[in-house]
């Protein structure tokens, strides 16, 4: 992968405006930060639906819970997985449609190569916008995982016929 990650956590805040998913990434020498955010009224119910299946699949290393959020640090393989999955549905119509699909994703059953499909959208993300990483900017630019998202929901469609 691009980035040369030490960890990777999902975590969801509980703002004001509303929960909001957020993949942090930990790199050597730097403080972790936020790589992407994933908003809206449904982000809650992704993100437990997310988190029940790596818990339920032993991708979780450890958990942390606050009164305004839930963490869980993730196993270093799947990390660039979960990443690429959150950049994928990210600006959907319909999030919520597609969390049916992200177990079959990340174990690759019945998506062969899914885990690697998905690491290659967040690898894509994040060397498209290598300018900007380490630079204070603590999300990718929303015009590249716009982009990154619309492609790689039509080669999903496309190579496995996923209907959303």
């Amino acid at each position: 992968m691009v980035l040369d990650a030490r960890g990777y956590r999902l975590v969801l805040r509980k703002t004001t405006r509303g929960p909001v998913i957020q993949f942090r990434v930990s790199l050597p020498g730097a403080r972790e930060f936020t790589l992407v955010k994933m908003g809206g009224r449904l982000a809650e119910e992704i993100f437990e639906r997310m988190a029940d299946v790596l818990k339920r699949n032993g991708l979780v290393s450890s958990e942390s819970k606050g009164e305004k959020y839930i963490a869980y640090r993730l196993k270093h393989e799947i990390g660039p997985a979960v990443g690429g999955y959150l950049v994928m549905i990210r600006r959907s119509r319909d999030a919520k449609a597609w969390i049916e699909y992200f177990e079959g994703l990340i174990t690759e059953d019945p998506y062969k190569g899914g885990k690697a499909f998905l690491a290659s959208a967040l690898s894509l993300s994040v060397e498209l916008s290598k300018a900007q990483i380490g630079e204070g900017k603590i999300t990718l630019p929303p015009k590249v995982l716009d982009s990154v998202s619309a492609g790689f929901k039509l080669v999903s469609k496309k190579l496995w016929g996923l209907k959303k």
